[in-house]
């Protein structure tokens, strides 16, 4: 039996869940043995990979005390490594119930911080913050909300619209820090937004390939088609995180003319980019 990392001063003091989950799933009798050991294994690498994302937040606490962020903001940062504790083991259990047993605390997954070469180390912090949480928990919240919204099988549903609810916090930290940036500050970080979204997009487009073999009931438990996913995270890219950042001022120009593109993520923008900030 894993041992949960979540503690009694988090969001709902200790449980797990706002609401508990529901014991009974008659859909999940329809599968067939492969679909459940495959929906095991995508819930259970969900499970590493939130666990990670609370790594991600601690180093976003950090970078938000640094920088003399509100005290608002670094407890929301602070909360946000509780959540992601408990996304791990909402999933892991999620990823039980498919697998038929208690499945292990999957592996840790190591945090590779991004180096943002060629920033200072000021800037290098709000460029961590910006990255994670403007461009990665809002696309994080889309992902969760097209899967939501195919999602039929009452835990699928229940576990995704938990996880989808703490997510938006998170993405608001990001927000609320970059509205707090004066002009200047905010200039130097436009710079950066179009090797940033690039390399954010090409993350979760190699963690949600095509898959050739891929069945309508996957996604009626939380995992839709890759078509879907990539649709998702481009629409989210083009209707939230682009409007946002010109709501705010930000330069979007290279961008948008990325976007207007598609997107690719086969190969670096290189075209659209200023040194120092891309280095291939």
């Amino acid at each position: 039996m894993t041992e949960p990392e979540y503690s009694a001063r988090g969001r709902w003091k200790g449980r797990l869940t706002r609401r508990a989950l529901p014991r009974e799933d008659a859909l999940m009798n329809s599968l067939t043995a492969d679909e459940r050991s495959r929906l095991a294994a995508i819930w259970q690498h969900r499970a590493a990979m939130e666990r990670r994302v609370a790594d991600s937040f601690e180093q976003i606490e950090a970078a938000l005390l640094r920088r003399h962020a509100g005290a608002s903001l670094v407890a929301l940062a602070h909360r946000a490594i509780d959540d992601e504790y408990r996304h791990a083991e909402l999933s892991r259990l999620v990823a039980s119930r498919f697998a038929g047993y208690e499945l292990p605390t999957p592996p840790r997954l190591t945090l590779e911080v991004p180096e943002h070469r060629g920033a200072t180390p000021e800037l290098r912090d709000s460029l961590f913050i910006v990255g994670q949480c403007v461009l990665n928990e809002t696309t994080a919240g889309a992902f969760l909300e097209v899967c939501l919204s195919q999602a039929r099988g009452p835990l699928a549903v229940a576990a995704l619209r938990e996880l989808l609810s703490d997510e938006i916090d998170h993405g608001r930290i990001g927000w609320a820090y970059l509205a707090s940036l004066d002009e200047r500050t905010r200039a130097g970080l436009s710079t950066w937004l179009l090797p940033m979204a690039f390399l954010n997009l090409r993350e979760w487009r190699r963690e949600s390939p095509d898959d050739p073999d891929h069945s309508p009931a996957l996604a009626w438990h939380g995992a839709p088609a890759a078509s879907v996913i990539h649709g998702a995270l481009v629409n989210a890219l083009e209707s939230l995180i682009v409007p946002g950042l010109v709501e705010l001022g930000m330069a979007t120009t290279a961008l948008e003319n990325w976007l207007l593109e598609g997107a690719p993520t086969d190969r670096a923008p290189t075209e659209l980019m200023t040194e120092p900030v891309w280095r291939g």
